[in-house]
């Protein structure tokens, strides 16, 4: 019964496995902890280990024929069979439960295929332990102990659904409730029409559309942060960002600022619950919302700083205790990298972790974005994206993520080392100004690689561990760049491997 799930899935490999693609479904704990963390891998080795498992004890038991050590290890392992087997019906259960019916559409998929893996476990566990029983035992008395142990595991597994309540702890949802509780006639009504009835009741610290572009300069131009906005100043703060999320929450634009408040509060009230949730859905109805977003938290820290930091710590710092910690988390970055040629001596040299942006790569600029485009040699390679007189457009397999980059300025050209490299190209710029290096770097730690000065520079770049990068997520630097930029007349662009 073990081995079952195994034979199946090897012989039916099209009707066991598949793929799928979700777009704007709603958050479902269970499932995000399972399938994009540290546990799902985890789990799936759990779940291999059971096949050792279970034909080693059931060698075991062939040899000692009932022994207590085979007893022992039928039992230990019918128990991990049997945790193991209630791991996805929990899970799915939990999530329909808390987030709803909705996040079933994320589990239909692979739920019959994995319900059906613990159907069978279960049968094998009770088969296990049938089989490993003393002769004499009274079965009715351990089925009994059994299923008390069971119940109380069912029930300590539905100890963390029992509260579903909104955590008003740190947010205005208490205030909206006393407000609402105030107008008269509303009568008995549900907890999320008493959130919508708060549109119709807060009052505002400003008069109602009295804010211009001028006043939201602060937060909408120079981007002031929470932490740097004085306390009096964070309604009007939270009016002009929230407006800022017209993306992702269209009618934010065209309510007043009463109703935007109140809005604002209400969101506040439900903040970091699952999406699916009928009071959290009406309100994102309401607002033309699919999800939480982080513009949107960006608003609301204006208004309930305490629930918007525990899903985004770093929205209420100030500027210059979020520029400290970015420069810590870049040391500690650079700290895993470090210089792949240090016996090659050079003018000016740097090492350290560069954060790529979206869509990856970075641009070496030696001419201001003056240059004249130029074409390839060799059509859509994976090191340069494009280039100018000027310029290169360096790829890299990640975005998003940061990667070890070393750059040296050299006073001639340098022996070619291909060995230990995924690919090196080479190619040429011009420096008019005498100013060459990366354009956007952040922490302005990379010095100027025109060593030279004004004139004619070869550039040549060494790169390795791209297909490692893109094969295991990491939140260190994997992918690895080194940039040699040494004076040279040639404009050609070689491709000398990869």
């Amino acid at each position: 019964m073990t081995l079952l799930p195994l034979a199946l899935s090897a012989f039916s490999g099209g009707w066991v496995s598949f793929g799928f693609t979700s777009y704007g479904l709603p958050s479902c704990p269970a499932f995000e902890f399972l399938t994009m963390g540290f546990p799902g891998p985890l789990l799936a080795s759990l779940l291999w280990a059971r096949l050792l498992a279970v034909p080693v004890a059931f060698a075991l038991w062939l040899v000692t024929r009932g022994g207590p050590a085979s007893r022992v290890t039928g039992q230990v392992v019918a128990c991990y069979v049997l945790l193991l087997a209630l791991v996805s019906p929990a899970s799915v259960a939990y999530d329909v439960v808390t987030a709803g019916s909705v996040c079933w559409e994320l589990w239909e998929p692979v739920a019959g295929w994995n319900l059906g893996v613990s159907a069978c476990d279960v049968v094998a566990a009770a088969l296990i332990l049938s089989a490993v029983r003393p002769a004499g035992s009274r079965p009715h008395a351990r089925l009994r102990r059994t299923a008390g142990v069971f119940g109380v595991c069912c029930l300590l597994l539905a100890v963390p659904v029992a509260d579903r309540g909104a955590d008003d702890r740190y947010t205005g949802l208490d205030v909206a409730l006393r407000l609402h509780a105030a107008t008269p006639g509303t009568g008995d009504v549900t907890e999320t029409e008493r959130l919508l009835a708060t549109i119709a009741t807060a009052q505002p610290a400003h008069d109602e559309d009295g804010l211009s572009e001028d006043d939201c300069d602060p937060w909408t131009v120079v981007r002031r942060s929470y932490g740097d906005t004085e306390p009096h100043d964070r309604e009007h703060a939270f009016l002009c960002t929230a407006r800022g999320v017209a993306g992702h929450a269209p009618r934010f634009v065209t309510l007043p600022d009463r109703e935007l408040l109140a809005f604002g509060r209400a969101l506040c009230g439900v903040a970091g619950r699952p999406s699916a949730e009928p009071r959290v859905r009406t309100l994102f109805d309401q607002a033309g919302l699919s999800d939480w977003s982080y513009s949107l938290m960006t608003a609301l820290v204006f208004l309930c700083p305490d629930a918007v930091a525990r899903e985004a710590p770093g929205l209420v710092l100030t500027e210059a205790e979020a520029r400290e910690k970015d420069d810590d988390y870049r040391a500690k970055l650079t700290a895993h990298c470090s210089d792949p040629a240090r016996r090659l001596r050079a003018v000016r040299q740097a090492t350290t972790a560069l954060i790529v942006g979206e869509g990856g790569g970075y641009l070496v600029d030696g001419g201001n974005g003056a240059g004249v485009p130029r074409r390839l040699d060799r059509a859509f390679d994976e090191v340069i994206d494009w280039l100018t007189t000027t310029a290169v457009s360096v790829g890299t397999a990640m975005d998003n993520n940061p990667i070890c980059l070393t750059v040296k300025a050299l006073p001639h050209a340098p022996r070619v080392r291909l060995r230990g490299w995924d690919a090196v190209v080479e190619t040429g710029l011009a420096s008019p100004d005498g100013v060459l290096g990366l354009v956007g770097e952040a922490d302005g730690s990379l010095p100027n690689l025109a060593a030279a000065g004004p004139g004619h520079y070869r550039v040549r770049v060494y790169v390795r561990g791209r297909a490692k990068a893109l094969k295991h997520a990491s939140e260190w630097p994997v992918e690895e760049h080194l940039l040699l930029v040494f004076p040279g007349s040639s404009g050609k662009t070689l491709f000398l491997r990869g």
